[in-house]
């Protein structure tokens, strides 16, 4: 049997901020278990926070990559790309650089953080993430129409527009989410390519900042590259092991985008 929560540690629990509570949950659960105690009261959890405080607060290594955990509204399978983008981090010595960069043992608000999420709905918050690979598919309109009108009901972004030749799709609004693709009976709407969106810079702390669009869309094939260069891209600019949000603030918009295309063409163009 698990550890029980008292219903007044439970109300202490909802207080912590929802992206770290699971996290503190099970670190303070393992307190209590080495203390021989199978119940969590008030009491235990402020006492666990003042003896895990020091230790929570850092890191072992100088990134983080997470994946979510898939949908019904999935577009793309992140599959092995994850811990293959820890191994790209891991061969550039990101943690080793951060730690002299950083002048200290590491902490969170240290690390290079990549996610992956498999559709455009984000739900593991990589607008907030120094790189997010967000699902998406380009659809692509063929073949006649019955003009029945469920793409244009299903698309919540207003991104398609019916005509007398059929669906009319805006690219500039269209965040390839595939719900006109599911819904399309005649199959006028396929599926295009399929990819990642790419967004740079997002950071919480005193100066939030939320993650701009840096590509469309970045074929599964080409991730790796594409962080490869990002991370060396962050190391050149680097000052004081600040997060690559603040790096873009100081360098400036225009010259981050030509710095990491010029580096993307040493090895082929991703649009």
């Amino acid at each position: 049997m698990g550890v029980k929560w008292e219903k007044d540690a439970e109300e202490l629990l909802r207080r912590v901020p929802f992206f770290v509570r699971k996290r503190v949950k099970r670190a303070v659960e393992k307190y209590v278990s080495r203390k021989g105690r199978g119940r969590v009261t008030a009491r235990d959890l402020l006492e666990a926070k003042e003896a895990l405080r020091d230790r929570a607060s850092k890191v072992e290594e100088g990134f983080a990559v997470e994946d979510c955990f898939g949908c019904d509204n999935a577009v793309i399978s992140s599959d092995a790309l994850p811990s293959q983008v820890e191994e790209v981090l891991r061969r550039a010595g990101l943690t080793e650089f951060l730690q002299k960069k950083a002048g200290e043992e590491l902490k969170h608000h240290h690390q290079f953080r990549v996610v992956f999420s498999c559709c455009p709905n984000a739900c593991s918050q990589g607008q907030i993430r120094d790189v997010a690979f967000i699902g998406r598919v380009e659809p692509v309109v063929q073949g006649p129409c019955s003009r029945c009108g469920a793409c244009e009901e299903a698309c919540e972004e207003g991104a398609i527009r019916l005509t007398d030749s059929g669906p009319q799709i805006d690219p500039t609004k269209c965040l390839g989410c595939g719900a006109c693709i599911k819904v399309c009976p005649e199959g006028t709407i396929r599926e295009g390519q399929k990819g990642y969106r790419l967004l740079v810079g997002g950071k919480l702390g005193r100066h939030p900042r939320l993650a701009t669009e840096l590509l469309p869309l970045v074929p599964k094939e080409e991730v790796l590259r594409v962080v490869e260069a990002l991370v060396n891209l962050y190391k050149e600019l680097n000052e004081k092991g600040e997060r690559l949000g603040t790096v873009i603030q100081r360098v400036g918009w225009q010259k981050f985008c030509e710095s990491f295309r010029d580096r993307l063409q040493q090895g082929g163009e991703v649009r």
